[in-house]
């Protein structure tokens, strides 16, 4: 309904709005709203579930990282998600993944871009995926050679790795896997570890879907002290790997 004010027809005649801009009458069609149809509908439905798959995931990830996360985190989620499940060259239909295999383009899902665990430890761990277990097996931390480029007010170092997975079917991410070890003195360091994780969840095989492996190392100023020394600056947390079973 439109009406005149100070001589001046002000809202919406039929197809047409009336207002006023800088002192003129201006006369424009009504917006309409337009439903989407056709592929619109079905690029919506893959958005929302390839956006609801990773949001599952990236919340129990950033919560690992201790929330020092790279912004760009959740948006290269979604297309990893997407490429992979949603699209064209989705591998849900590849017979190469009837066991478990590694997902090409995980490298790209980076936690934090300033440092790597690679860069205090001689090299990341590596994780290998088998149909019991995964096994890990990373070098030892030398002060010698890493206390360079730890947290210089920091006294202590603790290394923890999270495997989580998610079903498809039940559409729900949950932990295999949570361990921290305990504090060492940087001066000390640690030695090489080796760790075989039982695929199952509270004593159930788990038989498919989507594996993500992420490791990370902690600082702190003291061997009792509460809260993390690490910053978004300095948090090497790293995925280092993501692995499919159809």
């Amino acid at each position: 309904m439109a009406i005149i004010k100070n001589g001046k027809i002000h809202g919406k005649i039929g197809n047409y709005v009336y207002r006023v801009l800088n002192g003129q009458e201006i006369i424009q069609a009504y917006p309409t709203s337009v439903k989407p149809r056709g592929g619109t509908l079905l690029e919506n439905e893959s958005f929302g579930k390839v956006s609801q798959q990773s949001s599952r995931i990236y919340r129990l990830v950033k919560d690992f990282a201790l929330n020092g996360i790279t912004g760009q985190l959740y948006a290269d989620m979604v297309r990893f998600f997407k490429r992979n499940f949603s699209s064209e060259n989705e591998i849900i239909n590849d017979p190469r993944f009837d066991s478990w295999r590694e997902v090409p383009g995980f490298e790209r899902l980076v936690i934090n871009s300033n440092l790597q665990p690679s860069s205090i430890l001689s090299n990341n761990p590596t994780v290998t995926i088998n149909e019991d277990a995964c096994i890990v097996q990373f070098p030892g931390f030398d002060p010698s050679r890493g206390s360079r480029n730890t947290i210089r007010t920091a006294s202590y170092i603790a290394y923890g790795f999270t495997l989580i997975h998610y079903d498809f079917s039940s559409e729900m991410a949950q932990i295999v896997s949570d361990f921290e070890s305990e504090r060492f003195r940087i001066s000390k360091g640690f030695e090489e570890q080796y760790f075989e994780i039982p695929l199952a969840v509270n004593n159930i095989p788990i038989e498919n879907g989507l594996l993500l492996f992420a490791f990370g190392l902690r600082f702190f100023a003291s061997s009792q002290s509460f809260g993390y020394m690490n910053t978004k600056e300095f948090n090497p947390n790293a995925i280092l790997g993501v692995w499919y079973k159809r």
